[in-house]
C-alpha cells in the first residue's frame, strides 16, 4: 500500500484572484494572487514575507474561476470566501530570478455558529 504525504481533507480550486491581505487589527494592507483554495484554506502569492503563525485577514477583490471539478452549474461549485480570518501554516520563498515572491497556506478559522 502506497502512503500519500497530502494532509489536506477537502478538495483544492485552482484560481488566479487578486486578493488584498493584511495582519488582524492592522491598518496596513498588502496585494497578493490567490493560487488556490477550498473550504477550510487557501494558498496565495505576495510580495512579502509573512509571519508564520500569525491571524491575517485575506479579501477577495475579485473572482476568476478556473472551476476544474464535476459540477453540473455554478451553484454547485465552490467559492472562496469573500473575507476570510485565518492562520499563516507556511510560507516560502518562491523567487528565482526576478522579483521576490513568497508563497503562503492559510488554514481559515472556523465561523462560529
Amino acid at each position: 500500500m502506497e502512503l500519500s504525504s497530502e494532509k489536506r481533507y477537502y478538495e483544492r480550486f485552482p484560481c488566479r484572484t487578486p486578493v488584498e491581505w493584511g495582519y488582524f487589527n492592522k491598518p496596513h494592507k498588502y496585494s497578493a494572487r490567490m493560487l488556490n483554495y477550498s473550504q477550510t484554506g487557501a494558498c496565495f502569492e505576495s510580495p512579502q514575507a509573512l509571519i508564520n503563525g500569525s491571524t491575517i485577514q485575506v479579501r477577495l477583490e475579485a473572482y476568476r474561476a478556473e472551476c476544474g471539478s464535476d459540477c453540473n452549474d455554478d451553484a454547485e461549485c465552490a467559492w472562496p470566501r469573500l473575507i476570510g480570518l485565518g492562520e499563516v501554516k507556511w510560507c516560502r520563498n518562491l523567487s528565482g530570478v526576478g522579483a521576490q515572491r513568497f508563497g503562503v497556506g492559510v488554514r481559515f478559522h472556523l465561523p462560529v455558529l
